[in-house]
């Protein structure tokens, strides 16, 4: 009969679809990259309209700063999405403590660039003590786009 199909008929062509399988999840495959891509650049815009939304944007150094990159070291591959270049970006992403003469240089330079507004109420603001209140812009844009990251790298397992 032309219909039936042999064991090894089978066998091999499971195997050879077994194979491309692996192919496409390999580091350096074609697919593999298009999708970390994907990722990169989908967090990459929704950073910088948070940053645009919370109204972080001053010089423009922050929203210009950020950026999505592949890497691959030994037997991982990932994206890094974030900003490089920029010292103050953990900052804004996380808050915390700085120094008097840090507190010093900020205000002199928001007062040089016009940017200095009325004084608030103690408390108020981003400025609390020596403390800088936390804006996220990339923890929220993986929180937003969380179960589309997980559709795309279950999409290679397909």
């Amino acid at each position: 009969m032309a219909d039936q199909v042999t064991l090894g008929q089978l066998s091999s062509e499971l195997e050879r679809r077994i194979r491309a399988k692996l192919a496409r999840l390999e580091p350096d495959s074609a697919e593999m990259k298009e999708a970390l891509l994907r990722i990169g650049l989908l967090l990459e815009s929704e950073a910088k309209l948070n940053i645009r939304r919370k109204g972080i944007v001053d010089t423009g150094r922050l929203f210009n700063s950020i950026r999505h990159e592949l890497y691959q070291d030994r037997d991982k591959v990932g994206v890094r999405v974030g900003s490089f270049g920029v010292p103050y970006a953990a900052m804004q992403e996380f808050g915390g403590p700085f120094t008097d003469s840090q507190r010093r240089a900020m205000f002199a330079a928001l007062r040089d660039r016009g940017k200095l507004g009325p004084v608030r109420k103690p408390g108020k603001g981003i400025v609390q003590g020596n403390s800088y209140t936390a804006r996220p812009f990339l923890r929220p844009a993986v929180e937003k786009y969380r179960a589309r990251i997980i559709e795309i790298i279950q999409s290679l397992y397909r």
